[in-house]
């Protein structure tokens, strides 16, 4: 767990405040779950957007655009990493929390990571939404490269987002070293992707899944700290049995 491992005695007249320092890690959790989530399926729906390094990429994009199939993906894909970044900030007030006298890094360089994930979003999707809801924006050559250089925007967006990630990671990394408040295992796990997200460019397409495999198995670990304080609490200041009627 995280918070109890080195968690001093608590007086029974303590454990309502321990319980609800415990229990507000509970929703964070649960926000972290869903926004884990949410990358991986973006993550995913993202695989299924054009190659744009190809000699034959204008044609390549041109022809993906004009299927409102595709057209519904991007503002669907839009729309989940919008959620997905929406959630994990409220993820990330809680990993902050553990940081200790390092929780600025974390809310700095998590900060970063969903404020260019926001940008990819909007960037490699607005082409999409925009032929789909303008009838004077046609799927043409001359459009068709405005959308390589948004895709390739959104993609060096991802970039800076997993410098910022790998800033949070580092962070976590060390607080876990000096105060324990972290599992070692989760903070270990942090540091193998903050070294990855630092090769930029060549894993890119690789480090977000990992960041979201990374950010389900810390919301787990929340919960978990959560559900085990409230129960230590519950046990420490058990309620009152009813008063037993006079014979």
């Amino acid at each position: 767990m995280m918070a109890s491992q080195n968690a001093e005695p608590v007086r029974p007249d303590q454990a309502e405040p321990v319980q609800a320092a415990q229990h507000r890690d509970l929703w964070p959790g649960i926000a972290g779950l869903a926004a884990g989530g949410l990358l991986i399926a973006g993550y995913v729906l993202w695989t299924f957007t054009p190659d744009v390094s190809g000699r034959g990429a204008l044609r390549t994009v041109g022809l993906w655009y004009l299927k409102e199939s595709n057209q519904d993906q991007s503002e669907a894909l839009a729309l989940i990493l919008l959620a997905a970044g929406l959630l994990f900030l409220f993820f990330l007030v809680a990993l902050s929390r553990l940081a200790g006298n390092r929780s600025h890094l974390v809310m700095v360089g998590g900060t970063v990571f969903t404020a260019f994930l926001l940008v990819a979003a909007l960037a490699g999707n607005i082409f999409a939404i925009t032929v789909r809801t303008s009838d004077v924006f046609p799927v043409v050559p001359e459009t068709a490269l405005i959308a390589i250089l948004l895709l390739n925007t959104a993609y060096g967006a991802i970039i800076a987002a997993m410098v910022g990630a790998a800033v949070m990671l580092f962070a976590l990394w060390r607080a876990a070293q000096e105060t324990h408040a972290i599992p070692a295992w989760l903070s270990w796990a942090g540091l193998v992707v903050a070294v990855l997200s630092l090769a930029g460019p060549w894993s890119a397409w690789l480090t977000p899944i990992l960041l979201a495999a990374w950010v389900l198995a810390a919301s787990v670990v929340l919960i978990l700290n959560a559900l085990t304080g409230k129960e230590e609490a519950a046990a420490l200041n058990p309620q009152p049995l009813p008063p037993q009627p006079e014979r």
